[in-house]
C-alpha cells in the first residue's frame, strides 16, 4: 500500500473515530441538560410527582444511552458517505434519529418498572440531542475538513463500466473519484465519457500502485473476465479493494451446491432455494404480521384518505392490475398519488425521478412508503408477501421478458410490499439494476433476509430516502 493510500484510509478512520466521540459526547450533554432542566424548572402538572433523584442513581443506564446513540445513527444510515458529505441535508435524519431513541430509552425505562425516572426528561433530551447532533455534524466538517475521497480505477470498456462512470460522477456523496480505466480487447476510449485509459489490462498491478488506487471496479467484458485473475493476484501487499459488476447470470446462482463430475469441479444452480417449511413459515409470518399491521397503521391510513381527499379531486385509493406468481395477475391497491388520469395521453409510463404526474402530497406518501400501506390486503389474501421483487403492470411485464434476459425468474415468488431492490435502489431505478437485486434476493432468500430488508425499509420510511 502506498503511503497516500496509507494517509487516506488512516484519515478516515480517524475521522469516523472522532465522529463517533463527538456523537457520544452531544449525548451525554443533552442527557445532562435535560435531567437538570427537569429538576430545576418547577412545572406545575408534574411538581409534586417529581421522585427525589439523585443523579448518580441513574448513571449506570449511561451505557444504554450511549450504544442507543450510536445505534440508531448507524441503523439510520448516519455514518455513511452521504451523511457525511452533506450534513445540512441530514437535518431531518438527524431530528429522527433523536426521536427515535427517546422512544427506544422510553421503553427501556417502561418495561424496568424498579426505575422511578421521570418520562418527560426524554421528550427534553430529544430535542436538546438533534439540536447538539446537527450543530456538531456542522462544527466537525469544518474543523477536520472534508473527507478524503477515494480513488477509483474502472475496469472495462463496456455499457457497465460507462453506468459505474456516470454514477460515480453525479453522485457526489459517495466520495470517489476516477482515476482512469483499464481497457480489454482494443475497446475506444469514446464508452469511457472522456475517463483517460491508463493502459492494458496486464498493467493492473502497475497502474494501482502508480496512481494511489484505492478501490478497484471491475465492469469487464466476460471474454476476458478469467485472464483479470492472474493481474489480480499480483497486487501485492495490502491490496485495493476489488468490487465486481455483476450480471444477472452470476446472480442467478445464488448459493451454489458444490459438486464433482470425477475430476471436474461443478456447481449446482439451485433452482428453489427455499424449502417447503420455509414457504410455509414465511406465510405465517406474512399473515400474523398483516393483521397486526392493520390494525395498527389504520389511524395513519385514515390520516392519509383525508389529506388526499383535501389536497386533491379524485379517488382516495388506487387499484391497478399486477403480475403475481407464476404470472397469475391480481388486483393492487395503493393510496393515490398521481393526478387523476395521469396517464390518458401517455398510456402507461414507469415511474421517472421528478414525475410530473406525481401530486406534492403523493411525493411524501411515496418517500414514506405510506402509498404501500393499502397492499397489506393484499398481504393478507394471499396476492403478495412483505417481502420480495416489486409487482410490474402487464404492459412492462411482456416487454421485460422481451428485453431483459432473466426476468422471468422473478416470477417465480410471490410479489412484495417491498423488496431488495427497494431498500437499495430508488423510485426511477432502471429495470435492469432492480432485476440484479431481485435475483441475489430469490437466490438467497431466507426469514433473516426478510427480516432485514424490513428492518431496511423501516430506515427508509424515517430518513423520506427514494423519493
Amino acid at each position: 500500500m502506498s503511503p497516500s493510500v496509507y494517509r487516506r484510509e488512516r484519515g478516515w478512520r480517524l475521522r469516523w473515530a472522532l465522529l463517533v466521540q463527538g456523537d457520544l459526547l452531544a449525548a451525554c450533554l443533552a442527557y445532562l441538560l435535560a435531567f437538570l432542566l427537569r429538576v430545576a424548572v418547577p412545572l406545575p402538572l408534574t411538581q409534586g410527582y417529581l421522585p427525589a433523584l439523585r443523579f448518580a442513581q441513574v448513571h449506570h443506564h449511561w451505557i444504554a444511552m450511549l450504544a442507543a446513540q450510536v445505534g440508531v445513527l448507524y441503523f439510520l444510515g448516519l455514518y455513511e458517505p452521504r451523511a457525511l458529505g452533506n450534513p445540512r441535508a441530514q437535518a431531518g435524519t438527524i431530528a429522527a434519529a433523536a426521536g427515535l431513541q427517546a422512544l427506544v430509552l422510553i421503553a427501556v425505562y417502561f418495561f424496568r418498572q424498579d426505575l422511578v425516572f421521570p418520562r418527560s426528561i426524554f421528550v427534553v433530551f430529544a430535542g436538546l440531542n438533534a439540536a447538539l447532533l446537527f450543530a456538531w455534524r456542522l462544527g466537525s466538517r469544518s474543523l477536520m475538513g472534508a473527507y478524503p475521497r477515494r480513488r477509483v480505477l474502472v475496469v472495462g470498456t463496456n455499457a457497465a463500466a460507462a453506468e459505474v462512470i456516470d454514477t460515480i460522477r453525479v453522485q457526489h456523496w459517495l466520495g470517489m473519484d476516477i482515476v482512469g480505466a483499464v481497457s480489454g480487447d482494443g475497446a475506444s476510449a469514446a464508452a469511457l465519457r472522456d475517463v483517460p485509459l491508463l493502459g492494458p489490462r496486464e498493467e493492473l498491478p502497475a497502474l494501482c500502485a502508480r496512481h494511489d488506487v484505492d478501490e478497484v471496479i471491475i465492469a469487464s467484458e466476460h471474454s476476458w473476465q478469467d485472464r483479470l485473475l492472474d493481474s489480480l493476484s499480483r497486487l501485492q501487499g495490502p491490496r485495493a479493494r476489488v468490487c465486481v459488476v455483476p450480471s444477472p447470470y452470476e446472480i442467478l446462482i445464488g448459493r451454489p451446491e458444490h459438486l464433482r463430475l470425477h475430476d471436474i469441479p461443478l456447481i449446482e444452480v439451485i433452482r428453489e432455494p427455499a424449502t417447503g417449511g420455509a414457504s410455509a413459515a414465511k406465510r405465517l409470518f406474512d399473515v400474523v404480521l398483516a393483521l397486526v399491521l392493520l390494525v395498527a397503521a389504520l389511524p395513519v391510513m385514515l390520516l392519509v384518505a383525508l389529506a388526499i381527499r383535501l389536497t386533491s379531486r379524485g379517488p382516495v385509493l388506487y387499484t391497478q392490475s399486477r403480475v403475481g406468481k407464476d404470472g397469475r395477475p391480481f388486483t393492487m391497491v395503493k393510496f393515490r398519488t398521481m393526478h387523476v388520469a395521469a396517464e390518458r395521453t401517455t398510456g402507461p409510463v414507469l415511474a421517472a425521478e421528478n414525475d410530473p404526474r406525481v401530486t406534492w402530497l403523493g411525493r411524501s406518501l411515496r418517500a414514506a412508503r405510506l402509498d404501500e400501506l393499502p397492499q397489506l390486503w393484499n398481504v393478507l389474501v394471499g396476492d403478495m408477501s412483505f417481502v420480495g421483487p416489486r409487482p410490474e403492470r402487464p404492459e412492462f411485464v411482456g416487454r421485460y421478458q422481451r428485453e431483459i434476459q432473466g426476468y422471468a425468474e422473478r416470477l417465480k415468488v410471490r410479489p412484495g410490499l417491498t423488496g431488495y431492490a427497494q431498500v437499495n435502489g430508488e423510485y426511477h431505478t432502471s429495470a435492469p439494476t432492480k432485476l440484479k437485486y431481485d435475483l441475489a434476493y430469490i437466490y438467497n432468500r431466507s426469514l433473516w433476509l426478510d427480516l432485514k430488508i424490513l428492518s431496511e425499509t423501516v430506515k427508509v420510511m424515517l430518513t423520506r430516502r427514494g423519493i
